[in-house]
C-alpha cells in the first residue's frame, strides 16, 4: 500500500464510518422495528473503525516500514470504502426527510431487509478479518 494513498483510504473509511454511525443513531431513534439490525450494523462498523484506526496509526507511525503486510491492504480497504459509501447513500434520507419534517411527518423507514444487513455485515467482517490477519502477520 502506497503510504499516502493508503493512509487517505484508511482515513476515508474511518470518516464514512462515523457518518454511518450517526445516521444509524438517527434511525434507531425513529425506527423501532429495525433496532436489532441497526445495533448489529453499528457494532460491526465500530469494530471495523477501531481496526482501521490502528492501521492508520501504524501506517503513519515511525515504524511503518516494520509492517509490510499493511501495504497489501489497498484492495480490501477500497472494498470497505465502497461498501460503506453504498450504505451511507442508502441511509441518508437527504432532502426528503427535511421536507417531511416541514410538513410535520416523522415517517422514516429503515431501507434494509435483515438479509441485506446480514450480507453487509458478512462483507465488513471479511474485510475486518483480512486487516486483522495482516496486522497479526506483521507482528511476528
Amino acid at each position: 500500500m502506497d503510504p499516502l494513498s493508503g493512509a487517505a483510504s484508511v482515513i476515508a473509511v474511518v470518516q464514512i464510518s462515523k457518518e454511518i454511525l450517526t445516521l444509524c443513531g438517527k434511525y434507531a431513534l425513529d425506527v423501532k422495528d429495525a433496532k436489532d439490525d441497526i445495533d448489529r450494523l453499528s457494532s460491526e462498523i465500530m469494530a471495523l473503525r477501531d481496526v482501521l484506526n490502528t492501521v492508520n496509526d501504524l501506517a503513519e507511525g515511525p515504524d511503518a516500514a516494520k509492517f509490510p503486510a499493511l501495504r497489501d491492504l489497498t484492495k480490501t480497504i477500497s472494498q470497505c470504502l465502497s461498501e460503506l459509501m453504498h450504505l451511507k447513500t442508502q441511509l441518508d434520507p437527504g432532502k426528503g426527510r427535511r421536507a417531511m419534517k416541514r410538513l410535520g411527518i416523522r415517517a422514516l423507514k429503515w431501507p434494509f431487509k435483515t438479509e441485506d444487513i446480514n450480507k453487509c455485515i458478512v462483507s465488513l467482517e471479511r474485510s475486518k478479518t483480512t486487516i486483522n490477519l495482516a496486522l497479526s502477520a506483521d507482528q511476528r
